[in-house]
């Protein structure tokens, strides 16, 4: 399972501060930045994807917009590269799998 974080900061203020705060929670909690608003984290079950929502709920700011998105590997294998490359990592260890740091 993947887990994929979407985040909609708004321009109120006091924002600024709590969306860098979740941008730290996620980067330390082992989740990778695939965009720049954009966030994933690859769980092993969905048990396991569940404890995350719940890890996420507690760090979530007030305002804005922060949406979680679960999908599965197969689902994820459908994604479509438009323009650009493949990334250093697909390269390395191929479009089904991803390093874990």
């Amino acid at each position: 399972m993947k887990i994929i974080v979407i985040l909609f900061p708004t321009n109120k203020w006091g924002t600024k501060t709590e969306y860098t705060n979740l941008r730290k929670f996620l980067l330390r909690d082992g989740y990778l930045r695939i965009a720049p608003e954009v966030f994933m984290r690859i769980t092993p079950t969905k048990r396991a994807s569940e404890k995350h929502y719940r890890r996420l709920e507690e760090v979530a700011p007030k305002t804005g917009i922060v949406r979680v998105l679960r999908i599965t590997e197969k689902q994820y294998e459908s994604i479509y590269l438009l323009s650009g490359e493949i990334d250093y990592q697909e390269k390395t260890v191929g479009k089904n799998c991803h390093i874990l740091l």
